[in-house]
């Protein structure tokens, strides 16, 4: 095997290993608050979190709601409930990936 066929697989790790931007995860936060509103029919649900404001999140087919570290249905938010919410940041408004039910 010649000298020039060598270099050819440390550089396609390289290459491989890089990636890009794209592709990396997102940064996700996390809130603590109360739910203030549930809008079933559209799948959103807004929370009120202390020294934020009120935040309106679209649910996707991927978001998990939790209960004692189990999922539950969407219908199980209800107005008045405390929650935790994991989102992340896309477009113009944050999307949650998480919310689990704190009572």
């Amino acid at each position: 095997m010649s000298f020039s066929k060598v270099w050819i697989v440390p550089v396609l790790f390289v290459v491989v290993g890089c990636g890009s931007a794209e592709e990396s995860p997102m940064d996700t936060e996390a809130y603590n608050g109360t739910i203030a509103e549930v809008d079933a029919e559209a799948r959103m649900v807004h929370v009120e979190v202390p020294d934020e404001g009120t935040m309106e999140l679209a649910f996707t087919d991927t978001t998990q709601v939790l209960k004692n570290f189990l999922e539950v249905p969407f219908d199980s938010l209800g107005p008045n409930q405390k929650v935790r919410v994991e989102v992340v940041e896309t477009e113009d408004q944050p999307t949650p990936t998480t919310v689990t039910l704190l009572e």
